[in-house]
């Protein structure tokens, strides 16, 4: 059944602004626009309904209305009508959106007429900072060969095996374990923080640092006591000023054997034949990621200086979906650790209500940094083509290891991905304007000591990535 021409709509629209940086909208279309769509659904019904006593097409009216289900008549009507009357609402109005609405359930009035509310999130007043004939700096870090040495390392670190330490062995740091452990304070259990299966790497575990210094020298399946002293200010009052016990029980534990460096190494990792060829290669690819990084330094630069030029207040819906987007994403991190948001929140001694506070001022920040992204857009008319989401498409596919028509596929019948793919694009486009119209100094600058080891691990995988963004 293919949809009746949408006729044009003079709807009635009540605004009611809320809390939040939001509108409610209650939208009241007539009974002639309902009895006009009403008809041509009957139609449609009556040239294709086969009822007894009547050629196709010759029912009247009457006996058709009772051949088909008045609830599927409604919703046809209502499918129809209401993205109809949204649009005509907004454009009376004059409100502009930032995401789609949240529509109410229509109902079909006494009169034959249509009701249905609407809560939007609006698009707040923008005023633009400065954002052509800025001033940046392009920064390129030196690659030395201590970054070319820390890459090799990491690269051995990820191709290394794992034995199981014997009963015998003595945990070193940099094993990896997993532990069971039970919390107790003035000799009661804490439940609520203990945990099974927790996984850490020896000396390098942020969540439970005491763990660090107690492990080493422990074999695999003894049992250690710790002792933790909370602050008088700690964020749980019931543990504050108090000193729990943990019994920690080492329940695996494993050690890297990491592979000899040589030519052979260089064969099983790349396409290279030695390992002098490899270290080049590293290099080649670190100096093409340090200039992407050094792009995208500038690009940052740019669109700090406009955003904390810009005046506009970033509405308060907006920022909670966010938090609470995050907040879910986090959560599900721990739990795959075998680990509670509460458990977390003890170990980093963080109360929920601090930390909450630090991701919704981030997600402020990131939620401002978009809306003065898309006003410059708007003024700029910038748009997002076919064929730049084509080509979008075609790039994350290589980098994800899947085929064009795979992505392609799951983007389109995503919404919500799609609309962040077309926004990454448009944002890059906006930020690309900012640099061209910028004025751009350059320097090479020293590492910093502790970018040594680090650098090459945060860049990607040098030796297998030779196609940096």
């Amino acid at each position: 059944m293919t949809s009746p021409a949408k006729p044009e709509l003079d709807v009635e629209v009540e605004v009611k602004h809320t809390e939040g940086g939001q509108a409610e909208l209650a939208v009241s279309v007539p009974p002639e626009p309902v009895t006009a769509i009403r008809d041509q659904v009957l139609k449609e019904f009556g040239r294709r309904a086969s009822i007894p006593g009547f050629r196709k097409g010759k029912a009247p009216r009457s006996v058709l209305e009772r051949h088909i289900d008045p609830e599927a008549l409604n919703e046809r009507i209502v499918e129809d009508l209401v993205p109809n009357a949204y649009d005509a609402a907004l454009e009376k109005t004059g409100l502009k959106p930032l995401d789609r609405a949240q529509i109410g359930e229509p109902e079909m009035t006494a009169e034959g007429g249509l009701t249905f509310s609407a809560v939007l999130t609006l698009r707040p007043e923008i005023e633009l900072g400065q954002y052509k004939g800025l001033s940046a700096t392009r920064r390129i870090t030196e690659v030395t060969d201590a970054h070319v040495d820390a890459e090799l390392e990491r690269l051995r670190s990820r191709r290394a095996d794992f034995q199981e330490l014997s009963p015998e062995a003595a945990i070193e740091k940099g094993d990896l374990v997993v532990v069971d452990y039970e919390m107790f304070v003035d000799g009661e259990k804490r439940e609520d923080a203990s945990a099974s299966g927790y996984p850490l790497e020896v000396g390098g575990d942020q969540l439970f640092p005491e763990l660090d210094e107690a492990l080493p020298g422990t074999p695999p399946g003894e049992t250690r006591d710790v002792e933790v002293t909370y602050p008088e200010d700690h964020s749980d009052s019931s543990l504050a000023g108090k000193t729990a016990q943990f019994k920690v029980t080492v329940t695996q534990a494993r050690r890297r054997q990491l592979p000899e460096l040589d030519d052979d190494f260089a064969k099983q990792i790349s396409e290279v034949e030695t390992l002098e060829a490899l270290r080049a290669l590293i290099r080649e690819n670190l100096e093409a990621m340090g200039k992407a990084l050094a792009e995208q330094d500038v690009r940052d630069q740019l669109v700090r200086q406009v955003t904390e030029t810009s005046s506009l207040d970033v509405p308060q819906a907006l920022v909670g979906r966010e938090v609470d987007r995050r907040i879910d994403e986090i959560t599900e991190g721990l739990e795959q650790r075998n680990l509670t948001l509460h458990q977390h929140l003890q170990n980093i001694g963080r109360s929920f209500e601090d930390w909450r506070a630090d991701i919704e001022a981030e997600a402020r920040q990131v939620a401002r940094r978009a809306l003065v992204l898309d006003e410059i857009g708007e003024q700029e008319e910038i748009k997002v083509s076919e064929e730049e989401i084509h080509e979008e498409i075609q790039r994350r596919a290589g980098a994800e290891g899947m085929t064009e028509q795979a992505l392609a596929e799951r983007v389109s019948s995503d919404s919500t991905e799609l609309n962040r793919l077309v926004t990454r694009i448009y944002q890059r486009k906006v930020a690309a304007l900012l640099v061209d119209s910028a004025e751009i100094a350059e320097e090479t600058v020293e590492p910093e000591p502790e970018e040594e080891e680090g650098r090459a691990g945060e860049e990607g995988d040098a030796a297998a990535d030779s196609t940096p963004e």
